[in-house]
């Protein structure tokens, strides 16, 4: 999909209703290309088949949900905006540290190291 300025083409007149953007012209709608809910996922025009990458909420600006600050994050497992250390299980209890963009080693902790 492609956004460029109006010239009111039919290619370019939607509607919203039953939660899809159907074109007023050939009634094909919004899709997200393969029904793939994945980042960078194309959006594309395509027949109207009513499955749910289809499907479409209008959020208001005013109505949009903040970020959480705090609490567990489900999907991860972590508390969010918490620090933490990982611990390895073996006996000298090291723990991971960053080193350079791409390395990590065990290391015993060290305070104020901020690769761990």
């Amino acid at each position: 999909m492609q956004i460029w300025s109006t010239n009111s083409g039919w290619f370019q007149i939607f509607k919203y209703e039953n939660k899809q953007f159907t074109n007023w012209s050939n009634s094909k709608v919004l899709d997200v290309s393969g029904a793939k809910d994945e980042e960078m996922q194309a959006v594309q025009v395509h027949g109207n088949n009513g499955g749910k990458n289809q499907q479409w909420n209008v959020v208001y600006i005013d109505e949009m949900k903040a970020d959480p600050k705090k609490g567990l994050n489900k999907d991860f497992g972590f508390h969010i905006n918490r620090p933490f250390y990982m611990v390895s299980k073996l006996p000298m209890n090291r723990v991971a540290e960053c080193h350079g963009a791409n390395n990590v080693w065990l290391r015993r902790w060290r305070k104020n190291v901020l690769g761990q």
